[in-house]
């Protein structure tokens, strides 16, 4: 399914990314990002995809600025979902380690770049953040799951 993002959506995605950013680095908040990628744009898409993902399920994106949220949005049925947003086609879905100290429930992940994106699916916090999955793809350990394991 591919979820594009209208005017308003990309200048919300665009204010939250700078917002949060500034709010992060003047409380000393590192951003702990699995990849070569700038901080602005690991924040921007970041944000981006997590607004593709909550209108596609219909329901409204953690739009506070004043902490870093543990969960990105919450569903319907009270499942909280952690997205994740890869430029790459056969990206995987990654999670940093000390994400399984966190209150979520599941993993979705996004393909694309603003403002275009791609759900494509998700993994339940459990089976994502077991210890076989740890692997370093060349910018420190963190839990990793292929495409074809998500479910839609």
């Amino acid at each position: 399914m591919i979820i594009e993002l209208n005017d308003a959506e990309q200048r919300l995605a665009k204010y939250l990314a700078i917002a949060r950013h500034r709010n992060a680095r003047k409380k000393g908040i590192v951003n702990n990002r699995i990849g070569p990628q700038s901080d602005e744009l690991t924040d921007l898409e970041g944000i981006a995809g997590e607004i593709a993902f909550c209108k596609m399920m219909n329901v409204y994106p953690d739009l506070q600025i004043e902490y870093v949220p543990n969960y990105d949005c919450i569903l319907p049925d009270g499942t909280k979902v952690d997205v994740k947003t890869t430029k790459y086609d056969n990206g995987k879905l990654l999670s940093a380690p000390w994400k399984g100290e966190k209150n979520i429930d599941v993993f979705a992940l996004m393909v694309g770049q603003m403002p275009k994106y791609r759900y494509a699916g998700m993994m339940k916090a459990k089976d994502l953040l077991q210890e076989h999955r740890k692997q370093n793809l060349g910018h420190g350990v963190g839990y990793v799951a292929t495409q074809d394991e998500l479910y839609k």
